[in-house]
C-alpha cells in the first residue's frame, strides 16, 4: 500500500555506548560496572538500566565467551550479505552480565554448541572503526590438552 509518509531516523549511540565504539577501533572490549548493583553490561550505557546510577570507569575484557544460544541461518533473505548456511549466536563474555549476538565462524556448523567457548576474530589494523565490523566473528577456543 503507498503513503506519502516518509520518517528519517538519527541513531545516537550515547556517551557510554560511543566509549565501547570507540574501543572497538583499538580491539578493546570496553565493559562498564554499576556501583550500586554491581551488574556488568558490555556494551555499556552510561547509566545502570536497573538502579539509574551512572555506571563506573570502563574496563577492559579480554573478549573471550561462551555461547548462550545460537540459531543456524539456512535461507537467504533481502539484505543479507552472507551466503547461509552460517550461525548466529548470543555469547556470553566472561565478566560481563550481558550478552552480545554475534557470528560464529571457523568450525563446523554440526560442532556448534550451547556452552562453547570462544574468542573473537578482529578485524585487520587498517580496517578496524568504532563499530562491530571490527570484531569479523567469534571462533571456538582451542582447548588445551590437559597432561
Amino acid at each position: 500500500m503507498p503513503t506519502p509518509l516518509r520518517m528519517e531516523y538519527t541513531f545516537v549511540a550515547g556517551t557510554g555506548r560511543s566509549t565501547f565504539l570507540r574501543g572497538l577501533a583499538q580491539r578493546r572490549l570496553l565493559a562498564r560496572t554499576c556501583p550500586s548493583c554491581e551488574h556488568v553490561y558490555l556494551p555499556a550505557p552510561e547509566f545502570c538500566a536497573r538502579c539509574l546510577v551512572e555506571l563506573d570507569q570502563p574496563a577492559e575484557l579480554d573478549g573471550r565467551g561462551t555461547v548462550s544460544t545460537f540459531c543456524v541461518v539456512s535461507f537467504p533473505f533481502p539484505g543479507q550479505t552472507i551466503d547461509p548456511p552460517y550461525v548466529v549466536a548470543y555469547i556470553q563474555p566472561h565478566g560481563a552480565d550481558t550478552r552480545l549476538m554475534h557470528l560464529i565462524r571457523e568450525v563446523d556448523i554440526a560442532d556448534v554448541h550451547i556452552g562453547m567457548a570462544v574468542e573473537p576474530v578482529w578485524a585487520e589494523g587498517d580496517t578496524l572503526e568504532p563499530s562491530w565490523m571490527s570484531i569479523r566473528h567469534y571462533r571456538p577456543v582451542a582447548e588445551v590438552p590437559h597432561a
